[in-house]
């Protein structure tokens, strides 16, 4: 049974429920983040079979700020903000490395800071409004 079969007043609920668990995207850093998420994971496939672990690295640490960001968010304690800054610093950390072994370009590799920077201003003037409060 698809979407279109259904009667209109589960179509109703059906949107309804899919709407609460939307309540996250109009975050900025959360936008941000999976912009970030998915250029990176757009421009990391073709990376070589022997650093497999590597990309699996760099992947991983994309989808966890994402999710730290949606846990500081809930949460609202700093610990997990600190988390953020703390997985930005570990991804630019394995993009370092991608670079060191020449698996990105000079030019890719800026690219990827230029949103991890920004991705990092926006978690520590949160982290720094959180701790003013």
């Amino acid at each position: 049974m698809n979407f279109d079969e259904l009667s209109s007043t589960k179509k109703k609920k059906l949107v309804m429920s899919s709407k609460k668990y939307k309540v996250h995207e109009d975050l900025i850093i959360a936008r941000t983040a999976r912009k970030t998420l998915r250029f990176i994971e757009k421009n990391t496939e073709n990376f070589p079979n022997k650093y497999y672990v590597l990309k699996t690295r760099i992947i991983e640490s994309c989808y966890n700020i994402l999710e730290w960001i949606y846990r500081a968010n809930i949460m609202q304690d700093i610990s997990s903000k600190k988390e953020i800054v703390v997985q930005i610093q570990m991804l630019n950390f394995y993009l370092e490395e991608a670079m060191r072994k020449d698996i990105l370009t000079n030019k890719k590799f800026l690219k990827y800071a230029g949103y991890l920077v920004e991705l990092d201003k926006m978690t520590r003037s949160w982290l720094f409004y959180e701790k003013n409060q």
